[in-house]
């Protein structure tokens, strides 16, 4: 194999291949990245086994079609010493793969290029399409409230449902819950759901979030394929059953308060101030026309902040984990919330737009 491929290609494909690839492994082969020349393009596979990436560098000269299994992270580092080149000779010989740049020569041992799992191709069309855009901004909104650890696997992953032309992506931990839904590039022909591991939503973000783009999404028993201009990534499903999401959203609701979202991103963030891990917790008192807002440790001091809101209904107190309720108001886009609540030990709700809901347990201080 002989290829001479533009540096800052060949580095941004790097770039995301090592980020799959796994650091420490007992199989060698998955601490290397596949290289494929053939038909004037270069295509580098990545996997850990669980999540995978089809690159290709179509700004490359193959002057000898061929194959190589290469250690990753010393190839992207070569790579990225280089970054100042406009191109380099990557030449693979027996068991040694020859990278050349002007003034430099590396040389790496490979593997065998046969012993390199399968990784699956994006084949025909997709289930549907979804802008770049739309599908980064989903995953902004839903990822925080995936759980880290728990023993119910399926809610460690994020529930996908696309039907004729909305797609949402739903999160919980079992505290809280983020729904979020976007349009269609293409409208999916047939109702799709799947639970997809968050790890891999991080990886989407990285691979398919860089300009704007349309993905393809193709999903099977098993797997979910998303194609980029540039890269197919690709993972395996979280088998099980994600809970019944609906039946923990609240249909009704005896107050409701309109508040402005950066004022209370701003005034949680300051009762945060004098909460403590032991005491976790902001106590919102809903007036009429004035919010205030309550931290407090006993062994540090209390907070208390006040702002403008509009309720309709009763006077209520509720208290909440303050991260939780940063974390949504952070990803809200539009200029006021609407927050919904029954009962200081009742879920609230909070909304944004017609695309963006939230529910939310409640603490109890005591």
């Amino acid at each position: 194999m002989k290829i001479i491929a533009q540096t800052a290609a060949l580095q941004e494909a790097l770039n995301l291949a090592s980020s799959i690839v796994a650091i420490r492994t007992p199989k060698p082969v998955l601490e290397c990245v596949k290289l494929i020349a053939a038909e004037g393009m270069l295509t580098i596979l990545a996997t850990d086994l669980e999540a995978a990436c089809r690159c290709e560098i179509r700004q490359v000269e193959v002057q000898e079609a061929g194959e190589a299994l290469v250690p990753v992270q010393k190839f992207a580092d070569i790579v990225r010493e280089s970054a100042g080149e406009e191109a380099l000779t990557i030449s693979v010989t027996g068991d040694t793969c020859d990278i050349i740049g002007a003034g430099s020569r590396f040389k790496l041992v490979t593997l065998d290029p046969a012993e390199y799992p399968v990784v699956s191709e994006f084949e025909g069309d997709g289930d549907f399409e979804v802008s770049s855009e739309a599908l980064t901004g989903l995953i902004e909104k839903t990822i925080f409230a995936v759980a880290r650890a728990h023993s119910h696997y399926a809610i460690s992953g994020v529930l996908w449902e696309a039907s004729d032309k909305k797609l949402q992506l739903v999160a919980t931990d079992g505290h809280r819950l983020a729904l979020a839904k976007a349009s269609l590039a293409k409208p999916a022909g047939e109702a799709v759901s799947a639970i997809v591991p968050g790890k891999f939503m991080n990886l989407l973000q990285r691979g398919a979030g860089a300009g704007e783009q349309t993905l393809a999404v193709k999903v099977t028993e098993t797997q979910i394929l998303v194609r980029a201009a540039r890269a197919v990534l690709i993972c395996s499903l979280v088998q099980g059953n994600f809970p019944k999401y609906n039946d923990v959203i609240p249909k009704d609701a005896s107050r409701k308060a309109v508040i402005d979202t950066e004022a209370l991103l701003h005034r949680v963030r300051q009762a945060a101030l004098l909460t403590s891990e032991e005491s976790r917790g902001v106590r919102l008192a809903f007036g009429s026309e004035e919010l205030t807002l309550t931290g407090r440790t006993p062994e540090t001091g209390e907070a208390e902040v006040t702002m403008p809101v509009k309720l309709t209904g009763e006077p209520l107190e509720i208290s909440f984990n303050p991260i939780f309720l940063a974390d949504a108001l952070k990803v809200v886009a539009t200029d006021d919330v609407v927050l919904e609540m029954n009962a200081g030990n009742k879920p609230a709700l909070v909304k944004s737009g017609t695309d963006f809901l939230y529910v939310v347990m409640p603490v109890d201080l005591g």
